[in-house]
């Protein structure tokens, strides 16, 4: 009886592993493919991304009030 728990356990344990480590491999997979598809990022102009950002930040200011 002891040896059937001990058994089960270990099987268990070992579908969990095997699950896992198919897991982190397609996710690696899906990291690089992801990285082939997608475009290079492009530079963008710090006075822009300023001006955005004040944008952001006058149109909540000013939908509070």
């Amino acid at each position: 009886m002891l040896m059937d728990g001990v058994q089960l356990m270990i099987i268990g344990m070992s579908v969990v592993f095997v699950f896992l480590v198919l897991l982190v491999a397609m996710m690696s997979v899906m990291t690089v493919v992801v990285r082939m598809t997608q475009p290079a990022p492009q530079p963008v102009d710090t006075k822009s991304r300023i001006a955005a950002v004040l944008a952001v930040v006058a149109s909540k200011r000013n939908s509070r009030q």
